[in-house]
């Protein structure tokens, strides 16, 4: 194929096609390859039934940890079984029952029941495949009775320990100033915190179809980016340098929330947009996130097949592809004949201008929405069984009152860091609209065929 591509590389269609064809050879062949298991590898495992091991690894993740239990993802190092010990790799997730304090970096070594993930009988949604795809093949439940050993702590990466530390300085700041219901919800925005998310909030925001808010999508990075470079513009630092230290704290906040398709791809092109203002070149939506699939892909093929992935690349093409043509549509007959939408708007040339610019942006996030609807409804409907007739209202409504929550929790983490004094203030303010959002949310779901279920 490559010689093809060589061959053809004068003429734009069969070189567009023969390149195509090679990619998708070359994609395949790595799945393949990635699914070639190493003979020590946990996934060559073929365990029928639950097995009595013990495992020593490390913690690769932030543990979520509830009343019941802590669950975290295990990087085996070597796995016993019936007495005999061999060196091993891959990934499982560990349940623990017994209340043991663990953080990422610890190396452990704990005694449970390993066994593979269950295949709930559930049309669509299968939880075994869902973990294959982010490579875990074995769960290990460690119950009160089993012990865990912390062999040595602090063995993760330092930049990764470090953005972690801080998104539990941050979770404690909401925690100590917030309403307990409310640091959680906004816990679970900001931080990913999703494990003590309030089902019933939960519950709304899927219903309206702004599920994305509490998904860490390419929203959240993108408010975290504008904060950073606000900030930074207000303490006098130049633009080329506001690029410069925005790129390590997306990166940062990556590491805090957890390394999600849609955070990963959000983060990407992210930089890749700053990298681009700061060689003074223009950035393109398209070749970004191509690159973004490309890495992501590149280490992981099976994130194709999963639904985050799936969504988060879908909206965002849609959304590049499809909105300037609705937004142009919706804009004849208003705008481009340069009159006034309203009457009272041509009183003075500066009210005309405003009404236009105003006018212009409700065309424009409408746009947006109604682009990102048309192209994720498909598949929200056949993965969760739910369509949202009123997520393109409702995204106009929540998501703009969602950004100034973000950007309230961002003020209060860093003024009850910086400026103790004035945190009560913003922590007031912060309860209060997030008690709106809430109102908002559930009275949008309440709407008559505001959403509706589909048979499984």
């Amino acid at each position: 194929m490559l010689p093809l591509v060589f061959l053809a590389r004068r003429t734009e269609r069969e070189f567009a096609l023969f390149l195509l064809l090679l990619c998708f050879g070359l994609g395949a062949l790595h799945t393949r390859n990635y699914l070639y298991f190493p003979y020590n590898h946990i996934g060559s495992l073929n365990l029928q039934k639950s097995q009595r091991v013990e495992l020593i690894g490390i913690i690769e993740n932030d543990p979520a940890i509830n009343k019941s239990k802590g669950s975290f993802i295990l990087r085996v190092n070597k796995i016993g079984i019936k007495g005999k010990v061999y060196a091993a790799q891959g990934e499982v997730l560990a349940n623990v029952f017994n209340g043991a304090q663990l953080r990422y970096g610890d190396e452990l070594r704990l005694e449970g029941n390993l066994y593979q993930p269950f295949s709930f009988s559930r049309r669509v949604f299968s939880y075994r495949d869902y973990l294959r795809h982010q490579g875990i093949f074995y769960i290990c439940n460690v119950r009160k009775e089993d012990s865990v050993v912390v062999l040595e702590r602090g063995k993760g990466t330092q930049l990764k320990s470090f953005a972690l530390r801080l998104k539990h300085k941050l979770k404690g700041i909401f925690d100590e100033y917030l309403w307990p219901y409310n640091s959680r919800v906004l816990s679970g925005i900001i931080l990913g915190e999703r494990q003590n998310f309030p089902q019933d909030i939960r519950r709304a925001f899927i219903q309206t179809g702004t599920g994305h808010i509490i998904a860490i999508s390419g929203f959240n990075v993108g408010i975290v980016a504008f904060i950073a470079l606000i900030l930074l513009k207000a303490l006098g630092i130049k633009r080329k340098a506001r690029y410069g230290i925005t790129i390590p704290l997306l990166i940062l906040h990556m590491y805090a929330v957890g390394l999600s398709a849609s955070v990963v791809r959000a983060t990407i092109m992210a930089v890749v947009v700053l990298i681009a203002y700061l060689i003074e070149r223009e950035p393109h939506i398209i070749n970004n996130l191509s690159l973004a699939a490309l890495v992501i892909l590149g280490y992981n093929p099976l994130q194709l097949f999963d639904v985050g992935f799936q969504l988060s690349f879908v909206s965002v093409l849609g959304i590049v592809l499809l909105s300037p043509g609705i937004g142009s549509f919706l804009s004849k007959g208003w705008l481009s004949r340069g009159e006034a939408p309203f009457p009272a708007v041509a009183e003075s040339r500066q009210k005309r201008e405003t009404g236009f610019r105003l006018v212009k942006g409700l065309i424009n996030s409408f746009s947006v929405s109604f682009s990102a609807w048309i192209v994720t409804s498909g598949f929200i409907a056949y993965y969760f069984r739910i369509v949202s007739p009123v997520s393109v209202c409702a995204n106009l409504i929540i998501v703009p009152f969602t950004s100034l929550i973000i950007t309230l929790g961002f003020s209060l983490g860093i003024s009850a860091l910086v400026f103790p004094l004035l945190a009560p203030s913003i922590a007031i303010t912060t309860n209060y609209a997030l008690g709106a959002l809430f109102t908002i949310t559930h009275w949008l779901s309440s709407v008559p065929f505001a959403y509706f279920y589909l048979p499984t």
